[in-house]
């Protein structure tokens, strides 16, 4: 403060009193905290709530992961007796932490009715025709065909027009389907959406729902994928190997999902080298079309083939369940509001051999999430009173099979819809060295910066942009499930500073990537710190517990592309819901 009132006697004689005095209010405003964030701060700082942060428990952590990511559990996939085990774990710790059953039938387990598809390769085809000529291809080398969600059998003949990306987003003033009419017929797009996009609305339109949905939209019968090649064809062997095993979805009460196009007739994938087969004759090539969309420009066009997509699978039921557990929330009003924190519980179970290891333990992904859900309830339910809003903690299946259990408890809450008001997602945190920085993904687009400012403040950790946009990693979590339905969400990852000079964290995580996720070596035999995961638990558990306090509800901000994508479907509780509170 003394320095600025040094510099503000030394503009005396050149600036006039009034301007002197907007100055030193504009350095009030700038110096001091706003009233939201002094409001936070002294919360963060009750003796009661920096006991429940003091007494996380890095032993805790350690042996919920160690139980969670055991062999005997066999990787924890749905449907599987290792996740049984698991699942019934989680119930139990809830149990015993006091919390209510969330569940169905007042059990802690919510039923999600899971459905798998599988193509069957024999029964099924895609044939190329051009001036009545039929292109021969090779299943797997050439293409595969993606389950159909609604029927057996399948089957479509029609023309195809390349889209480019296969985006429509007319609000970033871009549109792939500008003067095209795809009425009829079967769209090809390639992965990705336009550079220039801002990086979570780059991940949203990168989607194939977003994609298909526009596609089904506009009228197309079809949609076909082409797959860059890669290094010796590295990236369409890992596609076409991850599509043959089929497809999982939640199925409601007609077997199909909320996700379900019955537009579309067919979806195949084919590789670089037949997507660009297609251009023959057009004057134009494939990779000519993507350098094309890489400068900003669209490259749609109706290629001179007509393909034949038959399509006939297979389908099976897969018994699984949520694990969710309630904290009631101690005011008479607000209790009725919902904060969720949510990991996902299920890893991808037994896989081909790596050096003699078989055993997907998924110790990191997401072992470690499912401990700090626990440890935070913990913290929790050390407080003497409970947060005014009350609290669930989702312990979520079929993540690993497209957030499937999360899609289905947002769109099947085991609480009045319209009640969730916010959601921190926990899954493969990152703690490989001590906990310094945060990558608070979802932090720009809603009002929940102002929770994460300030528990950042208070826990002495930097805030840093997310370093590897590339990984979308906006969209692959359960966080994006609530996003959907237009709640406010986080995804708090660990960040990349060290505190080492010998430590690049960056790199650090993308060799993780690289060498352990989805391997069996994420196993416990990993360098974990245990006081960063405390750190971690600590840090989501803050930001829930001002969210679960504060007066207001947490809100989009004015004018985000999710808000205005999704935010429409958020509304305040029923007013059957409404009058039930204020009778209590």
């Amino acid at each position: 403060m003394h320095l600025f009132l040094d510099f503000r006697l030394k503009l005396t004689n050149k600036l006039s009193i009034k301007t002197n005095l907007v100055l030193f209010l504009l350095f009030l405003s700038l110096a001091l905290p706003s009233p939201g964030q002094a409001q936070y701060q002294k919360q963060l700082k009750a003796k009661d709530v920096k006991q429940a942060v003091n007494d996380v428990s890095p032993t805790a952590i350690k042996a919920h992961m160690t139980f969670l990511s055991d062999d005997l559990l066999a990787g924890r996939r749905p449907g599987k007796p290792g996740f049984a085990i698991a699942a019934r774990y989680m119930a139990t710790q809830f149990a015993s932490l006091g919390l209510e059953p969330g569940g169905d039938n007042q059990t802690f387990l919510q039923q999600v009715p899971l459905r798998s598809g599988v193509v069957a390769e024999a029964l099924s085809a895609l044939r190329v025709s051009r001036n009545g000529q039929e292109q021969p291809l090779t299943y797997a080398t050439d293409f595969v065909l993606l389950p159909h969600m609604g029927q057996a059998q399948s089957q479509v003949t029609a023309p195809v027009v390349f889209v480019g990306y296969g985006v429509s987003a007319p609000e970033l003033k871009y549109d792939d389907y500008t003067n095209l009419d795809v009425r009829g017929k079967i769209v090809m797009y390639i992965a990705g959406a336009p550079t220039g996009f801002p990086n979570n609305e780059k991940a949203y339109f990168s989607s194939a729902l977003t994609k298909n949905t526009v596609a089904a939209r506009k009228g197309a019968v079809g949609v076909i994928t082409v797959v860059a090649a890669g290094e010796n064809n590295a990236t369409w062997n890992a596609y076409a190997r991850r599509t043959r095993s089929g497809t999982t979805w939640w199925a409601g009460a007609n077997g199909t999902p909320n996700t379900y196009l019955p537009e579309l007739k067919g979806q195949a994938a084919v590789s670089q080298q037949i997507g660009d087969s297609f251009f023959a004759g057009t004057g134009s090539s494939l990779l000519q079309a993507a350098a094309a969309l890489r400068a900003g420009q669209t490259a749609s066009i109706n290629l001179p083939v007509t393909v034949s997509l038959t399509t006939s699978t297979k389908y099976s039921n897969i018994p699984s369940y949520n694990v969710v557990g309630i904290l009631p929330g101690s005011d008479p009003q607000l209790k009725n509001e919902y904060v969720v924190y949510a990991a996902h519980l299920d890893h991808l179970g037994l896989s081909t051999p790596v050096n003699g290891d078989s055993i997907n333990n998924g110790a990191h992904d997401n072992a470690s999430g499912s401990a700090f859900l626990l440890e935070t309830a913990q913290a929790f339910k050390r407080l003497p009173k409970a947060p005014k809003r009350s609290v669930i903690f989702l312990s979520c299946t079929g993540e690993e099979l497209g957030l499937q259990g999360s899609d289905y408890f947002a769109n099947n809450p085991t609480v009045p819809a319209g009640s969730l008001v916010a959601n921190l997602a926990i899954d493969m945190p990152f703690f490989f060295y001590p906990l310094r920085d945060i990558i608070p993904h979802g932090i720009q687009h809603s009002s929940l910066r102002g929770q994460v400012e300030a528990t950042a403040q208070y826990l002495n950790l930097k805030i840093t942009p997310d370093p590897a946009p590339e990984e979308v990693v906006f969209t692959r979590s359960d966080h994006y499930s609530f996003i959907k339905k237009g709640i406010p969400a986080l995804f708090i990852k660990g960040g990349i500073i060290t505190g080492d000079p010998n430590k690049d964290g960056a790199k650090i995580i993308a060799e993780w990537r690289k060498t352990i996720y989805h391997k069996p070596q994420d196993d416990m035999n990993q360098p974990f710190d245990f006081e960063a995961a405390a750190m971690h638990v600590k840090t989501n558990f803050l930001i829930g517990y001002l969210t679960a306090n504060d007066a207001k509800r947490p809100t989009w901000n004015k004018g985000d592309f999710f808000g205005g994508k999704f935010g429409g479907q958020h509304t305040a509780v029923p007013d059957s819901d409404e009058s039930a509170r204020k009778a209590e």
